[in-house]
């Protein structure tokens, strides 16, 4: 009886698990034999420390169609993908995964099979999602038996080995036609790792695979060697073939600067995400995540494989790319025969205009004509060559060699060490480039205007032809006249508006002011807004270089007033006339259409937090205390300039160490300013809309006082605090004495013992002098009442010790939390640290209205 109750018990334990794995699948990470994934409830798998997760999810073409995934689990935004198992053949929502009783795992979508593992019979015990973010089938002596990482789509990530028999592919249902691989290319001696185009292979029926790939990029040759050849992105961010009977021998194809370890197939695992994928555009790139990107999370790019997009076949489909100026964007444009499909870039071939003839023996070449494209260059395989001549007179006679042909449909003449080719070919299947020493001829349908005057008419065409020039010329004349005189009055017209358009801008732009600049410029300076350094209120932040190699920041605001031109001009103005040496300067602007940017200089140390604040990626950045003195000051004088001496007095509204720039010597420059509404000096009151950070806003926000220049005094008070503290005013991670470092800090100055509140650090290498001035300037700032902050200029004057500092009373916020007791107070946020979200405040008159955000929490 023990024994049928053991048993039992034991069948209950299973039967729940396989509930469990079966049916609500989204923590576990392992599944066993009839466990199923239901695409309708968005089950998924979740490896054990929640990196990655296997489920259904949207294919990028269709929302209403799904591919089995696995993706990263836990970044936020679009799911990346690194693994899909039917990603040219989605399903529907009533897909169901199931690892069946026989140990297969099948992809049904209703009654019909997608995709299997075709693991039947193999001893399946069950399946897991690694930590690694590789799927494996095992046996019951834990063996894979099938696995992800054998079967690789277009991503490989740190450990993950590409053999000679694997490849990375872009999606074989392209609109190109034709799909991008990575993989090994088996030479003649050697092996090499390779970036190909590549045709259906049903286009060539049972052709050798060289007849329809075309090989655009190659990495290091391996010869002579034995053993396997594998090529891994290991985790320290290196790519690269290892090879050998022990792996013991490795040649990089990119090193990472901060790889000291060594070419690995197999490593300790890192905390940074990379992978590596091949992307529609056919080129290979290295992506690490980065959760500290001037405060955003992204995936940052490391490395490229292809520097210039026309080096890549297949990018316009059979059309030729075509390179801007700045040699990093890309156009197309299709030859003659081919056109663009659905309004698209990429070129496709019309069958009725092509140059490919029906049979030899009744082939004329008086029904094709050669159409001449100057200055460019085609892709071919060595199977498209019919013949090579090496003997050609001039340009012109390749091309006719191509259209006395039959099998011809192009020719390509060029000089090579001066010396001619025409290369002669089939098929035309990879695309062009431009080459200004190459001239490409296409064979193309006549058009049936030529060699149709035939017959009967010969000698009476002569005098027709005649009596056509003497009415053609006069009517050619007087047409080019008339063009002549509209094209002149329309330059007249586009040269006066020009005139007028800079004559408006110079009387609203001073001297010394920032350059205007074109929307396409700065498309082209910031390699079409490609390397991205953060995202704040007013928009997103793009890194740049001028034209003489000036880095610069270029900010593209998203939600500025609607402001005319002249207005937003004279705005720009004003904030570029303020030259101070702790104010980030203005370089250029853009005001085009809807398009307002703003170009910056460029700080390369970042923002002041990642250098205050502890974080998992600023554990080496620690400022000591005289740096953080002398930026407390330039900080300090950098808002008294643009509160006191500049002719528009500027309320910034936002000041928080997020907006505090330093520059490669730690010089501090404010950033931001101007960007809410200029107010003039007769004025008290901001009219317009502002922002700020919620723990660095004044009390005048939350009781509808008017907001004055005392509103950015309060906030550097509470920025002050946080660069002697080295940590957030507010931080739930310390107990219920110190959380609030205001109310601490009070105490502990007051109670004689200041080098307690400094950054721990630091150690106490403190200036203790400094140190308690600049607390009592602090608690000055943070006074609850306008009349009893000091101005900016002040501040700068008592924390360079000018100027006397009394002892300031305990600010009235401080005092109420104190009483009513910061134990309470630190239960009731702990309870409610997740709920706080963006909040708006009105301020009276109903004019002023200002809408804040916040990064950091607060008490009041």
């Amino acid at each position: 009886m023990a024994m049928s109750s053991t048993y039992f018990s034991t069948y209950l334990v299973a039967l729940f698990f396989l509930v469990v794995a079966g049916f609500d699948a989204c923590s576990a990470s392992r599944i066993g034999l009839g466990s199923r994934l239901l695409a309708r409830e968005n089950q998924t798998l979740v490896s054990d420390n929640g990196t990655f997760a296997l489920g259904f999810t949207p294919t990028s073409d269709e929302d209403d169609r799904l591919q089995l995934a696995i993706w990263f689990a836990e970044l936020p935004g679009d799911r990346t993908i690194v693994w899909s198992a039917n990603r040219n053949s989605a399903v529907s929502n009533n897909a169901i995964l199931e690892l069946d009783t026989t140990g297969n795992l099948v992809l049904m979508d209703g009654d019909a099979t997608t995709w299997t593992s075709n693991t039947s019979g193999a001893g399946v015990e069950g399946a897991t999602l690694q930590e690694s973010g590789n799927f494996i089938i095992y046996d019951d002596v834990n063996r894979p038996v099938w696995q992800s990482f054998s079967h690789p789509s277009d991503t490989l990530l740190p450990n993950q080995p590409l053999s000679v028999s694997l490849e990375l592919t872009t999606s074989k249902s392209s609109p190109r036609g034709g799909y991008y691989a990575l993989k090994m290319l088996q030479q003649r001696t050697s092996l090499s790792l390779a970036l190909t185009y590549n045709m259906p292979e049903t286009l060539y029926n049972s052709s050798p695979e060289s007849y329809y790939n075309y090989s655009y990029w190659n990495g290091p040759d391996i010869s002579n060697v034995t053993g396997d050849v594998v090529a891994v992105l290991d985790e320290a961010g290196s790519f690269g073939i290892v090879y050998g009977e022990s792996s013991d021998g490795a040649v990089y194809v990119y090193k990472n600067d901060g790889d000291d370890g060594g070419l690995s197939a197999a490593s300790t695992r890192s905390l940074v995400l990379r992978r590596l994928i091949i992307e529609s555009n056919g080129n290979l790139r290295l992506y690490r995540w980065d959760n500290d990107i001037n405060g955003s999370r992204q995936w940052v790019p490391e490395w490229a494989a292809v520097s210039t997009p026309c080096d890549i076949a297949g990018i316009c489909g059979k059309g030729i790319c075509n390179l801007d100026r700045s040699k990093t964007n890309a156009s197309c444009t299709c030859l003659p025969g081919t056109y663009k499909e659905n309004g698209g870039s990429l070129c496709s071939e019309n069958s009725s205009l092509t140059g490919k003839c029906d049979s030899r023996s009744n082939y004329q070449p008086s029904q094709f004509r050669i159409s001449t494209v100057q200055q460019t260059n085609y892709y071919f395989p060595e199977f498209s060559v019919i013949a090579n001549y090496s003997d050609v007179e001039n340009v012109t006679k390749c091309g006719e060699i191509c259209l006395a042909d039959c099998e011809c449909v192009a020719s390509v003449y060029g000089l090579d060490d001066e010396n001619p080719y025409c290369w002669v070919l089939r098929s035309m299947d990879f695309g062009g480039y431009e080459d200004p020493a190459s001239t490409l001829f296409v064979k193309v349908r006549s058009n049936g205007l030529e060699g149709n005057a035939k017959g009967s008419g010969e000698s009476s065409k002569g005098s027709g032809n005649q009596q056509t020039k003497v009415l053609v010329i006069p009517i050619v004349l007087s047409m080019t006249f008339l063009v002549a005189l509209l094209c002149l009055l329309l330059y007249y017209n586009v040269h006066r508006r020009r005139s007028l358009k800079r004559t408006l801008e110079s009387s609203v732009i001073l001297s010394g002011a920032p350059l205007n600049l074109s929307y396409r410029e700065l498309q082209i300076r910031t390699w079409n807004f490609s390397q991205l350094l953060g995202t704040g209120g007013f928009g997103s932040v793009y890194k740049g270089s001028l034209a003489d190699g000036t880095l610069v920041a270029v900010k593209k605001l998203e939600r500025v007033l609607p402001h005319g031109e002249k207005e937003f001009i004279t705005e720009v103005n004003t904030i570029g006339s303020m030259h101070h040496m702790n104010l980030v300067r203005l370089c250029g602007y853009c005001s085009e259409s809807s398009q307002r940017l703003l170009v910056y200089e460029f700080m390369k140390n970042g923002s002041l937090d990642k250098w205050i604040f502890r974080s998992n990626h600023s554990r080496d950045k620690l400022l000591d205390w005289q740096s953080r003195f002398d930026i407390a000051v330039g900080t300090a004088q950098g808002i008294a300039y643009f509160h006191e001496q500049c002719r528009d007095r500027i309320i910034h509204c936002d000041i928080k160490p997020e907006n505090i720039l330093l520059d490669e010597n730690f010089c501090p420059k404010v950033s931001d300013f101007g960007l809410a509404k200029l107010m003039g000096r007769e004025h008290s009151q901001v009219v317009t809309m502002v922002r700020g950070t919620r723990g660095y806003l004044a009390p005048e926000w939350v009781s509808n006082r008017p907001i004055t220049v005392k509103a950015d005094v309060y906030s550097y008070g509470m920025l002050l605090l946080e660069i002697v503290g080295g940590r957030r005013n507010l931080d739930m991670s310390f107990d219920a004495d110190d959380f609030f470092y205001p109310g601490w800090a009070f105490k502990e100055m007051t109670s004689g013992n200041p080098m307690k509140v400094a950054d721990r650090r630091l150690e106490g290498a403190v200036e203790e002098e400094e140190l308690i001035r600049a607390l009592k300037v602090a608690f000055w700032c943070i006074q609850d009442e306008i009349f009893m902050r000091p101005t900016m200029g002040e501040v700068v004057r008592m924390l360079e010790g000018s100027v006397g500092i009394n002892m300031p009373p305990m600010p009235q916020t401080v005092l109420e939390l104190i009483e009513e007791g910061l134990d309470h107070v630190y239960k009731a946020m702990k309870r409610e640290f997740n709920h706080f979200s963006s909040f708006t405040i009105n301020t009276h008159p109903s004019s002023s209205q200002a809408t804040c955000s916040y990064s950091t929490m607060s008490p009041r």
